[in-house]
């Protein structure tokens, strides 16, 4: 490494992988094996398919069906970095680290930090550092599967270390609740914001395991286990019917909710707000539940609470249709369906859009589902 290197110049390009930079960096293949450790947890998929309306257009699942769970790994980097609001990773060589550094509208060349002309100072890290970072750790869905998840692969890794690197994004309630359920203490933590810019003697980095929509079944099980422990020995309450709203969201709402309240209140469903609960309580109403209605959003990731055969209704914009809560449903045994909105489809992915829902097709869905 050469030692005039401008560690707060432009960024030099990427590596689609941290291997690739192993490679680069030592050119040896038992270095590369040394320092990246690959995680097979054995688990095949079989997904059932996604119940539905007979007229639901064919284009609604059959284009998200073709993902796969990301690789399962854990990377070392000697003189890692790490940068920027989100906690981008930057390899002692000055190239981003993609993969472990994914944004969400951009590709590798477009990334913000490779953007930027001019980095914050280095702040120097004795030790050795985990990297928990994801752009949108303020999302509870990839909270739990881009951050939480990846303690597991620490854990399997069993390297110790004496400082973890988030990035919080606003502070939100079910960060700090989940953190501490899962004992990682609040003076190991080291929060990225916008002028951070460390460089660790070693960065420990595991895989991000969420962004691309299709969660693997071990973190669905490790998140249960460590967030609601002992769930089949808690009481089921009876059984509820539950609806989530997302009238306070900013997006995404369902337009003519006040329509599909009374049509489900006569299924015995009632309206849940899930940001008036803490996360240990989402996990025991989710447990407790016999069926969930809910429009598209990161609540349902409460869905790895759930117990087989529970009835989930999904409610999608015919604009944004992702499968990671059909995925989430298959892993817990749970009878999963889905409902487009009203309208047409002219954009394949603007995910803010509102639903309308179509009462008569929610009845039928009903109907259909409560058959038995």
């Amino acid at each position: 490494m050469r030692s005039h290197l401008d560690k707060t110049g432009r960024l030099h390009g990427y590596y689609l992988y941290p291997w690739d930079f192993l490679w680069a960096y030592y050119g040896n293949p038992a270095m590369v094996q040394h320092h990246v450790r690959s995680f097979d947890f054995g688990h095949a998929e079989s997904l059932a398919e996604p119940n539905k309306l007979d007229d639901t257009p064919e284009w609604a699942f059959a284009g998200c069906l073709q993902s796969r769970p990301l690789p399962s790994y854990l990377a070392l980097i000697p003189r890692g970095r790490v940068a920027g609001f989100s906690g981008a990773v930057i390899s002692p060589d000055h190239k981003l680290l993609w993969d472990v550094s994914y944004e969400f509208g951009s590709t590798p060349t477009t990334h913000t930090l490779l953007k930027m002309p001019r980095l914050p100072t280095v702040t120097p890290l004795p030790g050795i550092a985990a990297v928990l970072t994801s752009s949108a750790s303020s999302n509870y869905y990839h909270w739990l599967f881009d951050v939480l998840a990846r303690i597991h692969l620490l854990r399997l890794g069993g390297i110790p270390v004496s400082r973890y690197i988030i990035n919080s994004q606003g502070h939100v309630p079910f960060q700090a609740e989940t953190l501490a359920a899962l004992g990682i203490p609040r003076e190991k933590l080291i929060i990225c914001g916008h002028h951070t810019h460390i460089e660790a003697d070693w960065l420990v980095v595991p895989s991000l395991q969420g962004y691309n929509g299709h969660p693997p079944k071990w973190a669905c099980d490790f998140l249960r286990e460590a967030l609601y422990p002992n769930r089949d020995s808690q009481p089921t309450a009876g059984g509820e019917r539950l609806y989530i709203s997302r009238a306070d969201a900013r997006h995404r709402n369902v337009t003519n909710e006040d329509e599909v309240v009374r049509e489900l209140a006569a299924y015995g469903f009632r309206i849940v707000k899930l940001e008036q609960h803490s996360v240990r309580e989402q996990a025991r109403l989710f447990s407790a539940a016999e069926a969930i209605v809910a429009p598209h959003g990161a609540g349902l990731a409460n869905l790895i609470f759930c117990r087989p055969k529970t009835k989930v209704i999904e409610l999608h914009s015919p604009n944004y249709v992702v499968t990671c809560y059909w995925v989430l449903s298959n892993h817990v045994g749970a009878e999963y369906s889905f409902l487009l909105g009203e309208g047409p489809r002219r954009y394949l992915y603007r995910y803010n859009d509102n639903i309308t829902v179509s009462i008569p097709a929610l009845r039928r869905m009903l109907q259909n589902v409560f058959r038995s």
